[in-house]
């Protein structure tokens, strides 16, 4: 499903000599590894697409890329390219097509760890003007020109930052290095209250990235990993000790002990207590 939006020309926010101009918005939907539209490419229009749910596969230009949301991808002109959402789930991204860029021929050159950025930092303020963008235009503002205007500034400007920032991505090796480094973290601070916010500005690099970068290695997020860390020094603890319930869940991160109840019965089955009555069974 696609809706898309045409931004009208407007004397007022029409850009200087040499300036981009925004020229379509559109908010798609795609689901069960459908593809967003066939297989296409553009003459002198370049695109920027915000994926904001989901997870999707990319293709531009022969390469694959695999997104995860708040990551942004470039399209350069005249370059075959098509989106598709991941087998298992939904994807929605926002796109948004711009002609007069005179970067396009920069664009081509991008090296292909440069096509697709991690919003970090970006990714809300990315989201929010999208968002009043098309909300702007289904309405028929007349304010909407002048506001995508000032929002495409605004949004190649963040793009010319995070393509400086993206030179010190890992490499696949590198990755799974940094993946490795985050689990030693966890495996340490498993007890800790700190968030995936946390975590990511610990190693220097965005939540986004830190989560896909840890899913791609052991298949799951960290904060799912720091879960079944504190849950497993439970179950231990239980069998090898006479702690109460309330001490066990303290020791392993819990403040709250019906929450570790909770969270403990979802993933061995039953209760702490239960679990402890049948493995201290003679």
């Amino acid at each position: 499903m696609i809706h898309m939006y045409a931004i009208p020309t407007n004397t007022l926010a029409s850009p200087c000599p040499g300036q981009p101009r925004m020229a379509y918005l559109t908010d798609s939907m795609a689901s069960g590894g459908a593809a967003l539209r066939a297989v296409h490419s553009h003459t002198e229009i370049v695109e920027i697409s915000f994926v904001y749910e989901g997870h999707g596969t990319h293709y531009i230009d022969g390469w694959e890329y695999h997104s995860t949301p708040g990551d942004i991808l470039l399209y350069p002109a005249n370059r075959l390219h098509q989106d598709c959402a991941a087998n298992d789930e939904q994807m929605r991204l926002f796109l948004c097509g711009i002609i007069g860029l005179d970067t396009i021929s920069a664009w081509d050159a991008l090296p292909p760890n440069r096509r697709l950025l991690k919003s970090g930092r970006y990714a809300d303020f990315i989201l929010q003007g999208f968002r009043v963008l098309e909300y702007d235009l289904k309405g028929q503002l007349l304010e909407a020109p002048l506001l995508a205007q000032g929002f495409l500034q605004s949004l190649l400007t963040i793009i010319h930052a995070l393509q400086d920032e993206a030179q010190d991505i890992p490499s696949a090796e590198g990755a799974a290095s940094l993946a490795e480094e985050m689990r030693q973290y966890i495996d340490q601070n498993y007890a800790q209250s700190f968030s995936l916010d946390d975590l990511a500005q610990q190693f220097h690099i965005n939540r986004f990235y830190a989560s896909h970068v840890f899913s791609e290695c052991f298949g799951s997020s960290p904060m799912q990993y720091r879960t079944r860390r504190r849950i497993d020094e439970a179950q231990s603890l239980l069998t090898s000790t006479d702690g109460n319930i309330t001490y066990i869940a303290s020791i392993v991160g819990y403040d709250d002990p019906n929450r570790f109840t909770q969270v403990f019965s979802k993933l061995v089955g039953i209760s702490p207590r239960k679990y402890r009555d049948q493995n201290l069974r003679p």
